[in-house]
């Protein structure tokens, strides 16, 4: 109503300024505003041609939607460090191996690397920011734990999951079998595996192993073929090195 109102109050003042141009636009306001009658009788005539009903709506509405702004921001301000967390991801991650060597200090360390060892499939990279080789106390075998970074620049596609069939195998012709490559529940012959330990928007870091490697291997490579194609392999030295 009051747009209604303002636009043709200013639309008389405009055609009395062009009819008369003697006027100034203040007497031609004023002129106008005593053309449109009674204020008291105007207000009751423009009540009776309008409905109340959807200004009392349109208001409503726009308290409503602040209303409902206002408890997403409350509900989703606790969880806003973890969103920044995970779509921006730290600079450096060890995937917490400087742990494991921390609460096991007699291991013998044989090489603690960061190899230039990286892959790729379709839209994943696929790098090692670091591996450890130590020496099994008992036992004439080297263990290897390495922290694999998976770069996805479209995260909608996800992680992948293939712990499960990344096995590997050293240069002496060795084996390692997976667990998805072994008979079930014959955990015994698993000698590669890991899991996932951190996931962001864009970026995945995985910690695994490789045990039971025998003291005179000097590499070990990993693949994933498990449907027929090697589609990704890379090799990691267990003396330091490239």
């Amino acid at each position: 109503i009051t747009a209604e109102l303002t636009a043709h109050l200013e639309d008389h003042r405009d055609a009395l300024l062009e009819a008369r141009p003697d006027l100034t636009p203040e007497e031609a306001e004023e002129a106008a505003v005593l053309a449109m009658g009674d204020p008291v009788e105007l207000g009751r005539a423009l009540n009776e041609s309008h409905s109340p009903l959807l200004g009392w709506f349109q208001i409503w509405f726009r308290r409503l939607v602040w209303g409902l702004a206002v408890l997403v921001l409350l509900l989703t301000l606790p969880q806003l460090g973890q969103l920044i967390t995970n779509l921006t991801a730290p600079l450096q991650y060890d995937g917490h191996i400087e742990n494991l060597l921390e609460h096991y200090e007699a291991f013998d360390v044989v090489s603690d690397d960061t190899p230039v060892a990286v892959g790729q499939y379709r839209d994943y990279d696929f790098s090692v920011p670091r591996a450890i080789v130590f020496r099994n106390s008992g036992s004439n075998t080297l263990t290897l734990r390495y922290l694999l970074k998976v770069s996805h620049p479209n995260p909608w596609q996800g992680r992948p999951e293939f712990m499960d069939w990344l096995w590997a195998e050293d240069d002496l012709g060795n084996t390692y079998p997976s667990e998805g490559q072994v008979v079930p529940y014959q955990f015994s012959d698993i000698h590669s595996g890991g899991s996932l330990t951190n996931s962001y928007f864009f970026v995945s870091y995985y910690g695994l192993w490789v045990d039971n490697i025998p003291l005179e291997a000097t590499s070990v490579t990993l693949h994933f073929d498990r449907y027929g194609e090697d589609i990704l392999y890379f090799t990691l030295p267990l003396k330091g090195g490239a």
